[in-house]
């Protein structure tokens, strides 16, 4: 039985509600999966440059030239340390290769560079073939803090194949 005077309703529109829903699950689901994740999620602060660019030029320093390889038992340091004569206005390079066994000792090893050359930021590293990005990144960590405060914060990825003799 239909009233008089009723007017006739339309039933309401379900469009926004439904619009509201999936507008959340767009924003919420995607922060939710990343907030929860089993995985620890970082960021390293990498820059790739173009090719034919350089690096800009390194402020004078004892330490001439700075470079980490590895290894078969650990690590290889290579300095190029610049040795002045007080006679002579010049001052000679002397290539030092030193050795480390493992990440403590190449801390060591860099700090006492560091001390040489507290003004020098860079340093260059060359993984192996065979190098882990894990091991890598670990590697990126210790050459930066050693346990006796910042040390190399700069730090150049090179290959194998572009290496220096």
């Amino acid at each position: 039985m239909r009233r008089l005077f009723q007017q006739r309703s339309a039933p309401p529109d379900t469009r926004p509600a439904i619009l509201s829903v999936v507008s959340l699950m767009v924003i919420l689901l995607p922060m939710l999966l990343m907030t929860t994740s089993s995985r620890r999620l970082t960021g390293l602060p990498l820059a790739v440059a173009a090719p034919g660019d350089a690096l800009p030029p390194l402020p004078p320093g004892p330490v001439e030239r700075l470079v980490v390889t590895t290894a078969e038992t650990g690590f290889r340091v290579e300095a190029d340390v610049r040795n002045t004569d007080v006679r002579s206005s010049t001052g000679d390079v002397e290539r030092r290769a030193l050795a480390a066994d493992d990440l403590r000792s190449l801390q060591d090893v860099l700090a006492n560079l560091k001390a040489l050359d507290p003004g020098r930021k860079r340093i260059t590293l060359v993984p192996g073939p065979t190098t882990t990005t894990q091991q890598v990144v670990a590697w990126m960590d210790a050459v930066k803090i050693g346990p006796r405060g910042e040390l190399f914060p700069e730090v150049v990825l090179q290959s194998l194949a572009g290496a220096p003799p």
